[in-house]
């Protein structure tokens, strides 16, 4: 199929730090995304799945059978550059997933399972700070002391910026293709997480706020003496 008209069809996106409001829902997205073969709309899912597994992997499946599954699923994936990039994204999952396994302390390098180039020098390495890897993954250094310090959501950001700017890469890189199409979804994917996580955090803090305040002793005593003329 020629990939031109539904490229010219969708929306500019942001910069994510910058990407406070989607430019277009995922019903209108998806409404666009019809004009793709029956054979790309699988990839397209097929690479969303993979590159979103948190909310739709089984609960009891173990990290060994997750990892398997990954591997197989990837080599389904018909284009080597999604493929790649997909792969970087689950094995950033595995070191992330590394980091906090050693942190909680309940299991060892060798029931560790992750995917990708890096599996194996984790486990040689458990004991180092960033596994050995500080000079080929300096992102990975500069996250190893935010997790130490319980830091997950600057954590989240500074891995979607990565995974941002990779995905657009690849995108710049095709102008017209499936590769255009399926970078541009996925990255509009990171920005609505980012924008829930965004209001999530709002929310939070609101609703600490509101502790704070109601715990006040002049607040208190306001709230104490109006339910004490209601009664």
């Amino acid at each position: 199929m020629s990939y031109y008209t539904l490229v010219t069809a969708l929306p500019d996106l942001p910069t994510l730090a910058k990407c406070k409001q989607m430019p277009i829902s995922r019903i209108a997205l998806d409404r666009r995304l019809t004009m793709l073969t029956d054979e790309d709309q699988q990839q397209l899912k097929l690479a969303e799945s993979l590159y979103y597994f948190g909310s739709k992997q089984p609960e009891m499946l173990s990290d060994q059978k997750l990892v398997y599954q990954w591997q197989y699923q990837l080599t389904q994936i018909e284009s080597e550059e999604i493929r790649q990039c997909i792969q970087s994204r689950l094995e950033w999952q595995s070191l992330l997933a590394a980091l906090r396994q050693r942190q909680q302390g309940d299991k060892g390098p060798e029931q560790f399972y992750g995917l990708g180039r890096w599996t194996m020098r984790i486990r040689q390495h458990w004991h180092e700070p960033a596994f050995g890897l500080e000079t080929a993954l300096p992102l990975l250094a500069e996250l190893q002391p935010l997790m130490q310090k319980g830091a997950a959501g600057e954590v989240e950001r500074q891995v979607n910026n990565w995974l941002w700017q990779n995905l657009l890469r690849i995108e710049r890189s095709h102008h017209f293709s499936i590769e255009t199409v399926i970078c541009f979804v996925l990255r509009w994917g990171l920005a609505e997480k980012q924008i829930q996580n965004d209001a999530d955090q709002a929310l939070e803090a609101f609703e600490s706020m509101a502790e704070v305040l109601i715990d006040a002793p002049v607040i208190r005593e306001h709230i104490e003496s109006a339910f004490e003329e209601l009664s």
